[in-house]
């Protein structure tokens, strides 16, 4: 099981190359979370002309994958995000909480060209394109 973070995501749903081909290699394993979904459509309803087409190329994206839940990421967030500000390696807290979802469901990979963020959570291997 492998995450997919908002960027590659985008990137995906714009068609770009590296994106689709790196989520077709992993289709079959390819998980993402809530917080991805919020960070997709939050980008898609702040444009001043919501298009719709882009927005339903998302709801089907999304409607193709398993969404990860559960309970525990929140204390495992907040462990991970204190640590690294602590040591002078602050990442953003969707980035936080994305890698602890992933974690926590026993996901040790995600897919993004993020690496400089999520290379700092420890026991999830990046997976750049």
């Amino acid at each position: 099981m492998i995450g997919v973070d908002s960027d590659c995501i985008i990137d995906f749903l714009r068609g770009k190359k590296e994106a689709v081909a790196i989520i077709d290699r992993h289709k079959e394993h390819i998980v993402t979370t809530d917080i991805n979904i919020f960070e997709i459509f939050m980008g898609i309803y702040l444009k001043k002309m919501i298009n719709t087409k882009e927005e339903e190329a998302a709801r089907l994206f999304f409607s193709s994958l398993q969404i990860l839940e559960g309970t525990g990421w929140g204390i495992r967030a907040a462990q991970v995000l204190s640590t690294l500000i602590k040591q002078g390696k602050e990442i953003e807290q969707n980035d936080g909480m994305i890698a602890s979802i992933l974690t926590t469901n026993g996901c040790d990979g995600i897919i993004t060209r993020n690496s400089n963020h999520f290379s700092r959570i420890p026991h999830l291997k990046v997976v750049a394109y």
